[in-house]
């Protein structure tokens, strides 16, 4: 009985460790991330194409950096990470809510001059800066 109860957890161990590492996910950022509900983008949302003007992308669980925009200038926001990430202006004036691994959206730089900081809602250790220049 003894043998049988000691296998038992032994499994129950192994299986538990198994579906919780990943290298890819700081373990903090993988509790929050399931805590936390977020819409995906549809499927059926356009793709967007770094290439043709300013882009963001999110990659590392951290966001590349940007050049100075002009106001109302699209920026395309790519998520190179297989996690699911935001990037969510702290004052609410861009999001891209739920972005998952390997999709691409756009957001609208804001028609004021500054700098506009943000964050991933998922992952708030990750944050960065937009500035629209004047």
């Amino acid at each position: 009985m003894h043998i049988r109860t000691v296998s038992l957890t032994i499994v129950t161990v192994a299986a538990l460790t198994a579906g919780c590492s990943s290298d890819s996910e700081p373990a903090a950022e993988t509790a929050a991330a399931t805590e936390a509900p977020v819409e995906t983008e549809a499927a059926d949302a356009p793709a967007t194409d770094a290439s043709d003007g300013p882009s963001i992308q999110i990659e590392g669980f951290a966001f590349s950096s940007l050049d100075p925009v002009a106001p109302g200038t699209e920026i395309s926001v790519e998520n190179l990470d297989g996690a699911l990430h935001t990037l969510t202006a702290d004052d609410g004036s861009f999001n891209t809510e739920g972005l998952a691994g390997g999709a691409s959206t756009t957001i609208v730089a804001p028609s004021a001059p500054g700098d506009y900081t943000f964050v991933c809602n998922i992952h708030p250790s990750m944050t960065g800066t937009l500035t629209v220049s004047g």
